[in-house]
């Protein structure tokens, strides 16, 4: 039997690979966070080393997966929060590894995803937040991010 439904989401993935602060360009129905427990905590995924003021630096990727760990469409992502010393943006398309789930199930496995990106303005420095909200087939993250920026 053949079904024309949409693949059932296992949550949406929020992961990243570390990279260097001069990196080059690089859900669906059921969208979820992480587990509040391991918000903020090493491993989670989220970028932890400053950015440098001028460069554009990938912060997280978020991405959705399915019941067997199969990419699933973009998720929509619009800053709800704009940060005070710089701009945020986002570039689809980015592979990563599933490092946290809310799902807890395809750790491990490689998935397509969206890159989120900080800019700060030349000359700034310390800390900056920002927030982001994830909306696939009804389902919404939400989920704020600080940075440092060094010059």
């Amino acid at each position: 039997m053949v079904s024309n439904a949409a693949p059932k989401a296992l949550g949406l993935l929020l992961a990243v690979l570390p990279i260097a602060a001069c990196s080059s360009p690089g859900p669906a129905p059921a969208v979820s966070a992480s587990p509040p427990a391991a918000e903020g905590q090493p491993g989670d995924g989220v970028r932890r080393d400053p950015v440098v003021a001028g460069r554009r630096a990938r912060v997280f990727i978020m991405a959705g997966f399915g019941e067997r760990c199969e990419s699933l469409p973009a998720p929509n992502i619009t800053v709800t929060a704009q940060p005070a010393k710089g701009s945020v943006s986002f570039e689809p398309g980015q592979e990563t590894t599933v490092n946290t789930s809310a799902s807890g199930t395809c750790i491990g496995q490689r998935v397509t995803g969206t890159g989120i990106y900080y800019t700060a303005r030349p000359g700034e420095t310390g800390p900056d937040t920002f927030s982001i909200q994830a909306e696939l087939g009804g389902d919404v993250t939400q989920r704020t991010f600080s940075v440092q920026i060094e010059n």
